[in-house]
């Protein structure tokens, strides 16, 4: 499970990373800060944003595989292993796509790309996590279900205590 979550934190950071630089990028063309350009082309720019993306698809593609030979979360693995290889996929191309005054809406699509790889890179860790801990029975199958509350479902179990009056557990706050 600790080694499921350090790539996941490698992965999610080399992707803020990758969309920091892009960020930036996209900051110093909009405002035309020829300065801030010139830095950017002289240190290499391309290859060190491409180099955290590829980091961060790589985390992604490992979660993938663990995802896929994990039970109950094989689809989400697949899908994911699928997304990896889109992901450079279209950020090498994206160039070459919609060249001209519309090319903006391209690099808005290759930003919600990344955010994307990063949102699936944690809904793997998550859903492994709490397989994990239904597997080992410190939580029940019930908790993992959708639940209306934003509480995590480790903690809606560790909230529930017994009632000294009556044998049934009750949440804590509603007592009758």
């Amino acid at each position: 499970m600790k080694a499921v979550r350090l790539v996941s934190l490698i992965a999610r950071v080399a992707l803020i990373v990758t969309l920091g630089l892009g960020l930036l990028y996209w900051i110093a063309q909009l405002f035309a800060w020829i300065g801030l350009l010139v830095f950017l082309a002289q240190i290499g720019f391309p290859g060190i944003h491409e180099g955290f993306g590829t980091i961060g698809v790589l985390g992604l593609l490992i979660l993938g595989t663990v995802a896929v030979f994990t039970k109950g979360s094989r689809l989400l693995g697949a899908g994911s292993m699928i997304y990896a290889f889109l992901v450079p996929a279209f950020g090498l191309t994206q160039i070459l796509i919609l060249v001209g005054a519309l090319h903006w809406v391209i690099q808005a699509a290759h930003l919600l790309v990344g955010i994307g790889a990063m949102v699936l890179a944690q809904r793997i860790e998550k859903r492994y996590q709490r397989l994990k801990l239904k597997e080992h029975g410190v939580i029940s199958a019930r908790d993992l279900g959708t639940s209306s509350s934003a509480t995590p479902p480790l903690l809606v179990k560790l909230s529930y205590r017994r009632d000294k009056s009556a044998s049934r557990p009750v949440k804590k706050g509603l007592r009758r």
